[in-house]
């Protein structure tokens, strides 16, 4: 491919990615965090987690918005941990199992999908695999059930490559699988679907890429991704445009193997950074020829925290939850914090600093619940914080009429709420359960 082709196929690459910050911010801002590059081994689009990489023939012949549904769907596959949780599963099988589960989320969050790309919902990628035919099976045909282990349409996993003559060599003109940045002994390039291929991660090691010496460290590449997520649904929010399903599956998929205050940090932390600069290049795009923004870290300047003062309080575990507070702030440096309590009605109003919270919380009222009081009290006063804890049992369900303008987060400790007093928006994070 002759130099000219290359760069126009690095700029549609960069088009692809502006559109995807614009209309789907949070596809776009995990595909900002990772460098892109050519490399002809590839049939279409691929990642390992680390980096993106694409065919330049394939970006030339293909739509933008397939480019962009592919960029979405192997950022959503490595943000859902497929790059480091095949093992010894078939390569290709476990690409089809990818491909089913992340479809499902693309199209419900407003992608383009091929005609023909099948989706499972409500599947894990191993339970998907395990329903996909083993390697040399007939495929059971298309009256079959997803559930009983049937797979049909182009999705399938004995279904032919998207384009050539299924050669998984990558470029048949480059034998030696030496792509355009000069990488030799790349994987087979595996893509059912067409529509983007997620590489393992242990696959790094002996790409030409630089990191073959160094073994992948799978549970912080994993933690990486985590942050990278919840970050970049922070990003979502500021902008109202959260994937509601996609939002549902992270939630899901990983509160339940994380403890309050690591949930706790996450929310607070990803509080403080939610923008774009384009007045700062991201330098991880500058090598490859592309202009594109990178993410703008801001500190929170005002954080309030509500918190119920009814007489089912556990004082243990609000003095745990306020230790843990007032480390994070320590960490995030909020110019302001407010702390109200509240039980039927507001009981006490403070402002501090960061450094002057105090060592614990000498509490006021022991009466019933009322969860309108704390908010009406923030909005009376004019005060707009980034984030809003509250600490509470849920033993209430009278929340405000409408959504405050802030983020909300409800410390829940006891049950889990029932649908009577489930929070009617915010997130929520249970402890003491």
């Amino acid at each position: 491919m002759s130099a000219n082709s290359l760069d126009e196929s690095a700029l549609r690459v960069s088009d692809c990615v502006t559109e995807l910050l614009r209309k789907q911010p949070f596809f776009g801002s995990l595909v900002l965090r990772l460098p892109l590059r050519a490399d002809s081994t590839r049939k279409t689009l691929a990642s390992d987690g680390r980096e993106i990489r694409y065919s330049p023939d394939w970006v030339a012949e293909t739509d933008a918005h397939l480019i962009e549904t592919a960029m979405a769907r192997v950022v959503m596959a490595c943000a859902l941990k497929h790059h480091t949780r095949r093992g010894e599963r078939d390569p290709e099988r476990w690409q089809t199992a990818s491909q089913f589960v992340t479809h499902a989320l693309l199209r419900d969050a407003g992608f383009t999908l091929p005609p023909d790309a099948e989706a499972w919902e409500d599947v894990s990628v191993e339970q998907a695999y395990d329903r996909l035919p083993e390697p040399g099976e007939d495929d059971p045909g298309e009256d079959s059930d997803p559930a009983q282990g049937g797979a049909n349409g182009a999705g399938a996993a004995g279904q032919a490559p998207p384009s050539g003559d299924g050669d998984e060599s990558g470029d048949p003109s480059d034998p030696a699988g030496q792509g355009e940045d000069g990488a030799s002994g790349a994987p087979p390039s595996h893509d059912p679907a067409g529509t983007g291929e997620v590489m393992d991660a242990s696959a790094r090691a002996g790409d030409g890429s630089g990191s073959d010496e160094t073994p992948v460290d799978t549970a912080a590449e994993e933690h990486a991704w985590d942050e990278a997520m919840h970050q970049a649904l922070s990003i979502a929010r500021a902008e109202g445009k959260t994937p509601g399903g996609v939002e549902e599956t992270i939630r899901n998929a990983h509160a339940s193997a994380l403890d309050w205050r690591t949930l706790l940090r996450r929310y607070m932390t990803d509080a403080a950074s939610c923008d774009y600069s384009w007045s700062v290049p991201n330098r991880r795009f500058i090598d490859s020829g592309l202009y594109l923004p990178s993410i703008r870290s801001d500190g929170i300047d005002t954080i309030a925290v509500i918190i119920d003062t009814s007489g089912s309080v556990p004082a243990q575990t609000l003095a745990e939850f306020w230790t843990e507070l007032r480390k994070i702030a320590g960490e995030i440096r909020p110019e302001r914090v407010f702390v109200l309590q509240v039980d039927a009605a507001l009981r006490n109003a403070a402002e501090y600093t960061a450094d002057d919270l105090p060592d614990e919380i000498a509490i006021m009222g022991r009466g019933g619940t009322d969860f309108r009081p704390g908010f009406e009290w923030l909005d009376e006063q004019g005060i707009q914080p980034r984030v809003c804890l509250y600490f509470t049992d849920m033993e209430c369900s009278s929340y405000p009429e409408s959504q405050p303008s802030f983020d909300v987060i409800w410390v829940s400790y006891g049950s889990l709420p029932s649908e009577r007093n489930r929070e009617p928006w915010g997130e929520r994070i249970d402890i003491g359960r």
